[in-house]
């Protein structure tokens, strides 16, 4: 016995979608999909809607040290700090290294004092201190090579004066930008008031604090500081000498030429 068909003018058109809709359901169908993607969550824009350009990018942000701030350059020139206001003694300029906001940043106990005294037969010029220099420069990893270094040029640890360009460690410093916030002007007035009768400088980066590139690094140097002369002989970074026996053997060659 078979059923009669039902009428399909018995079944209204909503009853009719909800029946499809049941089927698929039962089918395991349960969203639309279509080959395009399509934004329904967008708001419909209006037709006379007129795209906006979009924004423009930040320009991004320039970070300065306290010293390139304090000493800013004034239309592309490098300014010069004020000789008259750094200290006119030895003693006094460490204090003044040691607590002058505009140095370096970070927090003042950060930062590392120069040791010896003045008029040493040789001062040692570093970029900045070691990390692990935490009690003075040269008191961390690096102290027993410098010290044997010294001990073969015959140099007591009382006959070297032992200074940093920087007070404190800093990432990757740009020393031609320094130099031209006035950092060299700085250590210059440094050297003289040590007064050492020679001057080694380890990183021939720090070279363009007196003007000089790398290149120039090839002979003695001599820097004039406040209208006296001193000796200066560039050598490589400490941690490369270290590393290096073909380096550590050119240097020593240069020493004693130099010498």
């Amino acid at each position: 016995m078979h059923a009669d068909p039902p009428n399909s003018r018995d079944v209204t058109a909503l009853e009719s979608l909800e029946g499809a809709l049941d089927w698929w359901r039962e089918a395991g169908v349960d969203a639309d999909f279509l080959d395009e993607p399509s934004g329904w969550l967008i708001e419909p824009e209006a037709d006379d809607a007129v795209t906006a350009p979009p924004p423009p990018a930040p320009p991004p942000v320039q970070r300065k040290t306290p010293l390139q701030r304090a000493l800013e350059q004034s239309e592309g020139a490098a300014t010069q700090i004020d000789r008259s206001a750094l200290p006119d003694t030895l003693e006094k300029f460490r204090e003044w290294w040691m607590s002058e906001a505009s140095l370096a940043d970070g927090a003042l106990e950060r930062r590392v004092p120069p040791r010896g005294v003045a008029g040493a037969k040789l001062m040692l010029l570093l970029p900045q201190p070691f990390d692990d220099d935490a009690e003075g420069l040269l008191t961390g990893g690096a102290a027993k090579f410098v010290d044997a270094m010294l001990a073969a040029m015959g140099i007591g640890q009382h006959e070297a004066y032992i200074a940093s360009a920087l007070p404190a460690p800093m990432a990757l410093p740009d020393w031609g930008q320094l130099a031209g916030a006035g950092l060299g002007e700085i250590v210059r007035a440094h050297i003289a008031l040590a007064a050492p009768q020679r001057v080694i400088l380890f990183g021939r980066a720090q070279l363009a604090l007196f003007g000089k590139t790398p290149e120039d690094a090839r002979d003695p140097l001599s820097l004039d500081c406040d209208g006296k002369t001193f000796p200066l002989l560039a050598a490589p970074d400490l941690r490369n000498l270290a590393r290096s026996a073909a380096r550590r053997e050119t240097f020593w060659n240069r020493w004693l030429d130099w010498t």
